[in-house]
């Protein structure tokens, strides 16, 4: 499939443009592309490109509780250890706010709350076609905390603010997703 690229890209001087899309995988959450292009230079080249098959955005939930924020604890199978994050997911439909309110439920267990969106983010623009939503999630309790998917988190808690600083700073929490979506959260002051 030829493809000289989209006008806005193909107008920036720095642009790479795409002579071939080339879908190289398909499953059902992504489509994998290893395109055919042209660098700034002149020079041919491929470049790599993951894009999200579902309508909407995924989404990264910052629940909050009073003076704590709720983690999840999963296994990332590409780093081949548990992280500690923010729950998150793909997105289940063009509503972020319905993405956000199934994915606190399947992973912290939490029926209901009060949902705002602070923002998206590009979780990894090298790589990703993809925008995230960030959501605000003020939770009314802690309880039941026990999660949905026990196959995907295998352990959740509520951390204090100042816990939280301590595990970044040491390196506990190094995820980069919840790490932009807790930079988006204080610097609009949505932090407790």
């Amino acid at each position: 499939m030829a493809d000289t690229g989209t006008p806005e890209h193909a107008e920036h001087p720095d642009a790479v443009r795409r002579t071939r899309e080339v879908l190289a995988y398909r499953n059902r959450f992504v489509d994998v592309y290893d395109d055919e292009v042209v660098f700034p230079s002149g020079t041919p080249g491929t470049y790599l490109k993951i894009r999200h098959r579902d309508e909407g955005l995924g989404v990264v939930i910052l629940p909050v509780h009073g003076d704590t924020i709720g983690l999840v604890r999963t296994y990332r199978y590409p780093l081949g250890r548990p992280q500690w994050a923010l729950p998150r997911g793909f997105s289940h439909g063009t509503d972020p706010l319905l993405t956000a309110r199934t994915e606190l439920h399947e992973e912290l267990g939490i029926p209901d709350a009060e949902f705002h969106l602070l923002g998206t983010m590009t979780p990894d623009s090298g790589l990703l076609a993809a925008e995230v939503a960030i959501v605000r999630a003020l939770v009314p309790t802690t309880t039941p905390s026990s999660p949905l998917a026990p196959d995907e988190v295998t352990e959740t808690r509520w951390l204090p603010l100042p816990e939280l600083w301590h595990w970044i700073a040491t390196g506990a929490l190094d995820d980069g997703m919840t790490l932009a979506a807790l930079t988006l959260a204080q610097a609009h002051r949505h932090l407790p």
